[in-house]
């Protein structure tokens, strides 16, 4: 080979390339990233409801009302929202077929011995709420709600999702608690619930 033909081919050969050496794609991580976060700015805002309106994103408007008494009020849905949601819901309206409604449900609103009987003993066997039919299994509390937070999660529920059931008091969860303590299994059911003698 010649030296021209050797300097010819040094001069229009290209230099080896070099990780991260073009610029040009020095600005996409910053394109993503902002779009990334633009998105989620307009998702949040077309999806949660303002900071005024009581509940949670997932109730419908008007339907978190807190109960009277700011501290059991919050006491009260601290321990629903722990023990009790998972099952019939934020909204208070269960799941069809499996976990029944709290709300507008003669249970909840009726007699009060008888909605704290249900939290203290569990529930097993089936039972008829708001005309429909449900037989799941519920846990008994009694064991791990103390007779405050009982009064507090069945106040929150009598007075929560349209509700107007007045509070109850830890007198009487501790009244029931006393009636019902050789009761070793679950209620079962609306049977047996109604046997007993309840105000």
């Amino acid at each position: 080979m010649s030296e021209r033909f050797t300097a010819d081919r040094l001069k229009n050969e290209k230099p080896e390339p070099v990780e991260a050496a073009s610029r040009r794609f020095l600005f996409v991580p910053v394109i993503l990233i902002s779009m990334f976060v633009g998105f989620g700015a307009t998702y949040l805002g077309f999806t949660t409801r303002s900071a005024g309106v009581v509940g949670d994103s997932s109730s419908p408007p008007g339907t978190g009302a807190e109960p009277k008494g700011d501290e059991t009020a919050a006491k009260g849905k601290q321990i629903f929202t722990t023990t009790c949601q998972a099952c019939h819901q934020a909204t208070g309206l269960g799941i069809p077929n499996a976990f029944p409604p709290l709300a507008g449900s003669d249970w909840v609103l009726g007699s009060p011995e008888r909605l704290v009987a249900i939290v203290l003993g569990g529930l097993e066997g089936e039972i008829t709420v708001n005309g429909q039919k449900f037989a799941g299994v519920m846990p008994a509390w009694k064991e791990t709600l103390s007779d405050d937070d009982v009064a507090a999660v069945a106040s929150y529920v009598r007075s929560s999702w349209g509700n107007s059931g007045e509070s109850i008091p830890s007198d009487l969860v501790k009244k029931i608690r006393e009636r019902t303590q050789s009761k070793t299994a679950p209620w079962a059911g609306e049977a047996e619930l109604n046997r007993e003698k309840w105000e």
